[in-house]
């Protein structure tokens, strides 16, 4: 389908791997598609399931603050400013600064042994941030969730790319991107169950601990589901790896991403505009239906928990599945077609959900969103574990993670706000509806005309 698939073409174009190295590629890529459609296919699927697991213990810890922000300001008598450096800043520094050194471990070591050791570092960073009683503490602990979290998604994109065929590759990237989802689901279950179950006092006495603040309860008990996936990742065998033996280096990977900057440029460019559709459109709903419904704070993170793990997690699969069935159709470049399709059907819920005239037409257009836009980032990480070469996978998918990071994180966080702030502020508690509405509009006509493009070029190549 790209220039990818052909080891010949690969060899011609780039300079970066010898006739030995493209030969010893090609082989690997037969041995992958022959284990995968008949060798333990129970293993490979038992893998996808445990990659799920880390992603969802994941976005447990990362999305166990937002429902907390009130009560940890109060608190710890901060400012609005330091709350954001905490959600968003604090985390996104280690995030960003370790992806590119955590890609290179992946692709050195043992993939099972650098994600096991991360994930019990970035569940100490949880525990610790549960005791935190300063800004400094929250924001030390912060900054470990992030580097721990940096590893997860290139070690389990490069397991993945070394052991399913391309036609079974969409589905186990759609079950690991279901991670997100039902991590970010189990967070606000959690939190509101537990919120719920205290009545949402400020503090609760505990057996060992005393009197603890309740968003320390919360946090505390997110870190524990954290640990025994840490273990998980032994039950799986490593996959070998199917690249070239002498590997390459990241000067490589920046390298074979530059001979191929047309494609590489545009696929960042398009999932940086989807991410922001997706994670920090999250991020602000909780928001507006507090502000303009004046929904409970239980009640929001309940009804939002309960439609992530259902609507959000499904999109994933649903969309890997689909993109699985298009490549056995032999149809030409499926993912970009499929973002296509995905995109036009997006754009109605994004512009009118935050406008709907009730409460319950919101939550109905919510479920619309979350259902269709998710598989948004299964999509985008799809291609990108597509256009990186075995010996490469880790690297190249730490720079897409960074990238999108960064965008998802600080950039589209804050766009939503300024916004807000700065077109809508006269409109009241309705600002940030407008300005979901008119940012998530926008963007999504962007990213349509955008994987219309990518569709074009990768079809010319093709």
């Amino acid at each position: 389908m790209l220039f990818v698939r052909s080891p010949t073409r690969h060899a011609a174009q780039s300079a970066l791997t010898s006739p030995r190295a493209a030969l010893t590629a090609a082989r690997g890529e037969a041995m992958t598609a022959q284990t995968g459609g008949s060798a333990a296919p129970r293993k490979l699927w038992h893998m996808a399931v445990i990659l799920c697991l880390t992603n969802a213990v994941a976005f447990v810890d990362r999305q166990s603050l937002p429902l907390l922000i009130d009560q940890i300001k109060g608190d710890l008598k901060v400012s609005d400013t330091e709350v954001s450096f905490l959600v968003g800043l604090a985390f996104i520094i280690t995030y960003a600064g370790f992806s590119i050194p955590a890609g290179m471990l992946v692709d050195k070591f043992s993939r099972r042994g650098v994600m096991s050791a991360a994930i019990a570092f970035w569940s100490a960073s949880t525990v610790f941030c549960s005791f935190a009683t300063s800004f400094p503490m929250m924001l030390i602990g912060r900054l470990g969730i992030g580097a721990g979290e940096s590893v997860g998604g290139p070690a389990s994109m490069s397991l993945v790319r070394d052991a399913f065929p391309p036609e079974k590759r969409g589905r186990a990237v759609g079950i690991w991107a279901m991670g997100a989802n039902i991590g970010g689901a189990a967070a606000l279950l959690l939190g509101g169950a537990i919120l719920a179950a205290i009545n949402d006092a400020h503090e609760v006495t505990v057996p060992v601990f005393g009197a603890i603040r309740s968003w320390q309860l919360v946090l505390f008990c997110c870190a524990m589901l954290t640990f025994p996936v840490a273990l998980l990742v032994w039950t799986f065998p490593e996959p070998a790896r199917t690249g070239a033996k002498e590997g390459a280096g990241f000067g490589d990977a920046l390298r074979f991403m530059r001979a191929r900057w047309k494609v590489f440029g545009l696929v960042f460019l398009v999932n940086a505009v989807t991410i922001i559709l997706v994670v920090p459109h999250g991020i602000w709903v909780p928001a507006m239906f507090g502000r303009v419904w004046q929904v409970p704070r239980p009640a929001i993170g309940f009804t939002l928990g309960i439609m992530t793990l259902l609507l959000a997690a499904s999109s994933q699969f649903i969309a890997g599945t689909f993109m699985d069935r298009l490549e056995k159709a032999g149809v030409t470049n499926p993912i970009p077609l499929y973002g296509i399709a995905v995109t036009l059907l997006l754009f109605i819920p994004a512009v009118w959900m935050p406008l709907a005239p009730s409460a319950a037409m919101a939550w109905a257009l919510l479920g619309i969103y979350m259902l269709v836009g998710t598989s948004l980032f299964t999509i985008g990480t799809a291609f990108i574990t597509r256009l990186a070469p075995p010996d490469m996978a880790g690297k190249i998918t730490a720079l897409h993670f960074l990238w999108m990071g960064l965008v998802g994180t600080f950039v589209g966080t804050t766009l939503y706000a300024a916004v807000a702030d700065r077109f809508f502020s006269a409109s009241g508690p309705m600002a940030i509806a407008w300005s979901l509405a008119s940012v998530a509009g926008t963007l999504d006509v962007l990213a349509c005309l955008g994987f219309i493009a990518l569709w074009r070029m990768t079809r010319r190549t093709a």
